[in-house]
C-alpha cells in the first residue's frame, strides 16, 4: 500500500486522466459565468446617456461577459484537478510523490535554456507532452540534440557516433 502506482506507465496513464479532467472541466466553468453575466446584463435597464467606466454600457457589459467567461476558463483546470483528487483520493499521495520525482528528472535532464535561439528552440521545456516511457526517452533524445546544436552548432546527424 506504500506505492499504489506500480509502474511509470501507470503513472503516465493517471497523468493523462488528470489532464482530461482538467480539460473537460474548462467547458462548464467557462459557460456558467458567461451565461450568468449574460442573464444579469440582459435584465438590466440601460440608460443610453450614461457611461460606465467611460464606455458605452452595452460595450462594458459585453466586456464584463467576456471577462467572466475568461476567468471561468482559467479556473477550469483548478476545478478539474480538485475533482480528480476527490475521485481518486486513495492514489493522490503516491501521485504527488511520483509528480515530484518526475519533475526532478525533468529538471535534471532538460537542456540549458541559455542555448536557445531562433533556429534552436528549447523542446518541451517542462515535459508537458510526455505521456509514456517511450515519450520520455524521446524527450531525452530531443534535449541532448538541443544541447549538441547549442554547443557545437549545426545538425548532430553529421557527427560520428
Amino acid at each position: 500500500a506504500a506505492n499504489d502506482i506500480p509502474t511509470w506507465n501507470d503513472y503516465f496513464e493517471l497523468r493523462k486522466k488528470r489532464r482530461v479532467y482538467e480539460l473537460v472541466s474548462c467547458v462548464p466553468s467557462t459557460i456558467a459565468p458567461a451565461m450568468g453575466s449574460i442573464s444579469y446584463f440582459a435584465q438590466l435597464e440601460i440608460d443610453p446617456f450614461t457611461t460606465f467606466f467611460g464606455m458605452d454600457p452595452v460595450m462594458a457589459s459585453a466586456l464584463a461577459t467576456v471577462g467572466a467567461g475568461f476567468g471561468g476558463f482559467m479556473f477550469g483546470p483548478v476545478l478539474g484537478n480538485l475533482l480528480f483528487k476527490a475521485m481518486n483520493n486513495k492514489i493522490v499521495p503516491s501521485m504527488d510523490r511520483r509528480d515530484k520525482v518526475f519533475y526532478e528528472h525533468i529538471k535534471a535532464n532538460r537542456a540549458d535554456a541559455r542555448l536557445n535561439s531562433i533556429r534552436n528552440p528549447v523542446p518541451d521545456y517542462y515535459g508537458e507532452k510526455i505521456q509514456s516511457v517511450a515519450d520520455y526517452r524521446a524527450w531525452l533524445r530531443k534535449q541532448r540534440e538541443h544541447y549538441r546544436k547549442g554547443v557545437f552548432g549545426g545538425n548532430s546527424d553529421d557527427l560520428d557516433n
